[in-house]
């Protein structure tokens, strides 16, 4: 008895179809180390008799059995890449800094694929057609508000990439007391100038970057124990630290 074909997407097609070549070309190598000549695919090509559907968003086919009439004929030609093409033509991997928009639950599926297909899969992607000064609600139609989408994106970042506290040190002295604050994720963003408030009286920032913040703090204001330091770190970020101060 014939099992009736199921539907199938072209991506998780494409997909096997490329993990199956990639261990080819994997056996290709070793073989090289012993073998100066062997035989290797070129290019593949490939001929199918389908029955396509489109739900609006995806398309899925249906491989026609032997002597179904009116499938559409769909040719398929794979050729070889070399990593420096795949580097040269497509962007890098998202970082441990990037948050991929498929992750952020805020966004709704439609907004995501209206970004898909302009491009934008990520925060970075965001950030580069903004410094680009690309108009984001008219390139998708009007279906992106850009400042709303911002706001989302750089949310989700600090939730994947929150601050760290390493080491924290006081310097005392008559003429300008200090507190250094060591450690990663401390600032992501440039366009924001942390704020720090230490017992309860706001205090100047020196310097800031992402694995160190360097504050002036009034040496009166200095206790031996159960010191409070709240730094606001970006309108998504704050935290709160109590320090003891050993003379």
């Amino acid at each position: 008895m014939a099992v009736a074909n199921r539907s199938w997407n072209l991506e998780s097609f494409l997909d096997s179809l490329i993990v199956e070549l990639d261990k080819a070309r994997e056996t290709l190598a070793i073989k090289a180390i012993n073998k100066p000549l062997t035989y290797a695919v070129k290019d593949v090509n490939l001929e199918m008799q389908l029955f396509p559907s489109f739900d609006g968003d995806n398309v899925q086919f249906i491989t026609a059995q032997p002597g179904q009439e009116g499938a559409s004929k769909i040719a398929i030609q794979l050729g070889s890449i070399t990593d420096q093409q795949i580097r040269k033509t497509t962007n890098e991997p998202n970082t441990a800094q990037d948050v991929s928009i498929d992750l952020i639950d805020e966004i709704d599926t439609d907004t995501k694929n209206t970004l898909r297909k302009i491009g934008v899969t990520s925060v970075n992607d965001l950030d580069k057609i903004q410094k680009k000064n690309v108009d984001l609600l008219k390139v998708s139609n009007k279906k992106v508000d850009y400042g709303k989408l911002a706001n989302l994106l750089n949310k989700a970042r600090r939730t994947e990439n929150p601050p760290k506290v390493g080491n924290v040190n006081f310097n005392i002295s008559r003429s300008a007391s200090t507190i250094q604050v060591e450690g990663d994720n401390l600032m992501l963003d440039e366009k924001y100038k942390p704020v720090a408030v230490f017992n309860g009286e706001m205090v100047e920032l020196i310097s800031a970057s992402k694995s160190n913040l360097k504050l002036q703090i009034n040496k009166d204001t200095v206790k031996d124990k159960d010191n409070e330091l709240i730094v606001i770190s970006d309108p998504y970020t704050v935290f709160k630290m109590k320090l003891d101060h050993k003379n």
